[in-house]
């Protein structure tokens, strides 16, 4: 297989990990609305993990597209948002401050490096910048946050699901801003 195949392929798991994620705070802000915890929390359970791997799968093939053209800060964005992803999957919830904190990283590389679409990063790094307080201020929160933290997650998952789409299908800057040799 070629590596543009499994970075084609990568891009499907990032937007299908943002629309899993989308998937999942829909469904934990309806159950925490109508009274049904047990049902948002079994959906969490089973489908977290998956999209937890996809995101992990889909940060690879992101990074993968603009490596050479994102430099040290694109290196460091996308090596805080794996750690802290990671680490975030496996129950640290300070992580997801690091995780949000690279993602944002990761985006303005993305951006300094023309090679995805520049309004999906632009989306990207407010999502993370706004859903990386509220990933930590959420536990026993008014439901005026919990509602605002779920819409920044929203917004951020959406992000991810732009990108990955626009990978998967080959999209990004047009060609003559592409960095040399793609």
């Amino acid at each position: 297989m070629k590596s543009s195949d499994l970075m084609r392929w990568s891009g499907l798991a990032a937007a299908v990990a943002g629309a899993l994620f989308i998937v999942i705070n829909l469904t934990a802000l309806l159950s925490s609305s109508f009274g049904q915890g047990s049902l948002g929390l079994l959906i969490r359970n089973v489908i977290s993990p998956v999209g937890g791997t996809l995101l992990v799968l889909g940060l690879i093939g992101l990074y993968a597209r603009q490596s050479e053209a994102s430099g040290v800060v694109g290196l460091l964005g996308f090596l805080f948002a794996l750690f802290g992803t990671v680490l975030a999957l496996a129950g640290n919830a300070w992580a997801n401050l690091l995780a949000y904190f690279g993602w944002a990283l990761f985006a303005v590389a993305s951006l300094q490096a023309r090679v995805h679409p520049p309004a999906a990063a632009t989306l990207l790094i407010v999502g993370a910048l706004i859903a990386a307080p509220f990933s930590i201020l959420l536990a026993g929160a008014s439901p005026l946050w919990v509602y605002m933290g779920v819409a920044a997650s929203i917004v951020f998952n959406g992000a991810v699901a732009w990108l990955g789409f626009a990978l998967f299908l080959g999209r990004g800057v047009a060609p003559e801003h592409s960095p040399k040799g793609e």
